[in-house]
């Protein structure tokens, strides 16, 4: 069972990622949008680690054997031979179909999941293409034939596609050096507009459009990072943590995210508008 990639676009192949190897400065790494991998799993009947592509556009696969696909995540357009498909609804892949994925409309990433799952052989128990590190299990690269498994379980859809809720306020914590900042910072933070750079990347979210004047905004002693910490650069631009994000730094964290929003950021396109809660 294989696909064939035409066009590899903007495209890694992502899992869960690969948990506890922190020590060792690996990073998590995996899906950037949990909820719609997830989602795309259940919906062709996957195990929740089952692997995935993950993209920005640009895609184009043709199936080589029959098969069961679903697009989640951003909105897109989508083709299958030609014809549209729904997202968050499974459909049928033939023998010889192609599918095509083009840039996002609304948010930054599309997860593609096929049935069975795309299978390889795991590097640190993972399949997920790390981008920090130089991790990748699998290359996704024009002409590439991809394996997958033959497990099948129910398919099903949704009535309504699920779109990314890129309009409400990101909620944030108080992360571990919130205090280190003067008053005046942290209500410019907060209540300030902030803007997604086109620098953002799987690594972390940059934004910027806030002048923080704290005197204690230098870097520190290295400390670990989690996903959805919020570091503060020299150069007043604001970074939040996302899959492939180091697991140590030294810019001092203001908040971090709360865990249920950090989907939601990684859907933030360039140009996108940040308000913080």
């Amino acid at each position: 069972m294989t696909l064939r990639i035409d066009r590899c676009g903007w495209t890694t192949v992502q899992d869960l990622g690969r948990p506890g190897f922190a020590h060792l400065g690996v990073p998590h790494s995996g899906a950037a949008d949990r909820a719609s991998f997830l989602l795309a799993n259940r919906l062709v009947g996957n195990h929740p680690n089952a692997a995935m592509f993950e993209t920005l556009g640009g895609l184009r696969i043709t199936a080589l054997h029959d098969t069961i696909a679903v697009i989640t995540g951003a909105e897109c357009e989508a083709t299958v031979d030609g014809q549209p498909v729904r997202r968050c609804a499974s459909f049928p892949l033939g023998s010889g179909s192609t599918v095509v994925v083009d840039r996002p409309l609304v948010g930054a990433r599309i997860y593609v999941a096929v049935s069975g799952g795309i299978i390889g052989t795991p590097l640190l128990g993972s399949l997920s293409h790390d981008t920090l590190s130089g991790i990748v299990p699998l290359r996704v690269v024009d002409g590439e034939h991809i394996k997958i498994g033959d497990e099948r379980g129910i398919a099903t859809s949704l009535d309504i596609p699920l779109s990314p809720n890129i309009h409400q306020p990101v909620r944030v914590m108080p992360g571990v050096h919130h205090e280190m900042f003067m008053r005046d910072d942290v209500a410019g933070f907060m209540q300030g507009k902030w803007c997604v750079s086109t620098t953002s990347n799987r690594v972390g979210v940059r934004l910027t459009g806030v002048t923080l004047n704290s005197v204690n905004s230098g870097e520190q002693e290295s400390f670990p990072l989690v996903r959805g910490a919020i570091q503060v650069t020299p150069g007043d631009e604001v970074v939040i943590m996302l899959a492939d994000h180091p697991t140590t730094g030294g810019y001092p964290v203001i908040g971090v995210v709360h865990p249920d929003d950090v989907d939601r950021v990684a859907q933030l396109a360039a140009g996108s508008e940040v308000r913080f809660a």
